[in-house]
């Protein structure tokens, strides 16, 4: 009770600081500004199923709640920006548990050098990051491509002119999500972006943990792309392959003989647009981890084998409805070889 009544008081000061801080909200003709902003959203999985949920969520239960709640301000004076953002989720992934935590997700300063370049260093989001998923369409996002995400003591620089885009950044002592240490993370983008087809590559290595946790070297590649195929019909593709060393033994807490092993995954996706409050949105995806494979000679018998093997695909078909600009509210189904049956969600963003 005391622990919840923690995160209750943080969420509390949280809004009292964002409320006043909204009457100073500001954007000067120079171009400095200060801006809130956020996000709401109730929903979750449904149907999880224990013999498709791999490493997926922490259980398999009728309802995974994956309710989520973010706020942040952001803001630019002579060129310097700064972000802070807070996110209120909860720990679904496989080895957590399901409850509420509160996070600073972002913590940044950086340095807009004109409209096209900008650094940043901080907490924040790795380069890669921001297009990961790009030729995936569907509302909960499909097959996950690996990258880093969000890692502490990291420096990232972006340039974004009419159509090219790059990005690369740099994370020191890097981590994963459930904190297990990683090593030195490098990641970074190139895309070029027009009114038909737009694609995005990325690649992204890191030094691994030396033998602190399971994760050792790693080296990814990913590509997403959109193609705007009619006024209202556009597909997407997004894909990655990997190079994943880990740890398959373990003396005291030392962990021993990384193994490589390789990792595949891709998404088809397609997206029609009815009418400005409606689309309709479907996909295929394909997954496949050597780890998985009982016949595979680094398979990991401490657990039971999927019951799909190395590889498994499934399909999903969804809608998305915006009431308002602000308002989204989406439910996706899924066949096949699927962590859940369906996925449903409504989320208020400001």
């Amino acid at each position: 009770m005391l622990r919840k009544s923690a995160v209750a008081i943080a969420l509390a000061s949280l809004f009292c600081t964002a409320a006043a801080s909204a009457v100073t909200l500001k954007e000067s003709d120079n171009g400095d500004y200060i801006r809130l902003y956020g996000e709401v959203g109730v929903g979750g999985h449904f149907a999880t199923s224990s013999d498709y949920n791999h490493d997926e969520f922490y259980d398999a239960k009728g309802y995974v709640d994956d309710s989520f709640a973010t706020m942040g301000i952001k803001g630019q004076r002579s060129n310097y920006i700064y972000r802070l953002e807070l996110d209120y989720q909860r720990r679904n992934w496989r080895g957590g548990d399901g409850e509420f935590e509160l996070a600073i997700d972002k913590m940044y300063v950086g340095y807009r050098f004109d409209n096209t370049h900008e650094i940043q260093l901080g907490l924040t989001d790795t380069a890669f990051d921001r297009y990961d998923h790009y030729g995936d369409f569907t509302f909960n996002k499909s097959v996950e491509t690996g990258e880093a995400g969000d890692q502490e003591n990291t420096v990232k620089y972006e340039a974004k002119f009419d159509n090219l885009v790059y990005g690369l950044s740099y994370s020191y002592d890097g981590k994963h999500k459930n904190g297990s240490a990683q090593g030195d993370i490098v990641n970074g983008y190139v895309g070029w972006m027009n009114s038909v087809v737009t694609a995005v590559a990325g690649l992204e290595a890191r030094a691994g943990s030396d033998g602190e946790s399971k994760y050792g070297e790693q080296k990814l590649f990913g590509f997403g792309m959109r193609v705007q195929a009619m006024e209202k019909l556009h597909f997407g593709l997004n894909g990655f392959i990997e190079d994943e060393d880990l740890a398959t033994r373990k003396s005291g807490d030392i962990y021993l003989a990384y193994e490589t092993f390789r990792n595949y995954g891709i998404t088809l996706s397609a997206k029609y647009e009815l009418n400005q409050h409606w689309d309709i949105i479907a996909s295929a995806n394909h997954e496949q981890y050597e780890s998985w494979d009982v016949e595979g000679p680094n398979f990991d018998y401490s657990g039971l084998p999927p019951a799909y093997g190395k590889e498994r695909r499934w399909g999903s078909l969804g809608v998305d409805y915006r009431p308002a600009r602000d308002i989204e509210l989406s439910i996706e189904g899924r066949v096949g070889e699927a962590p859940e049956a369906a996925y449903a969600y409504a989320r208020m963003y400001f």
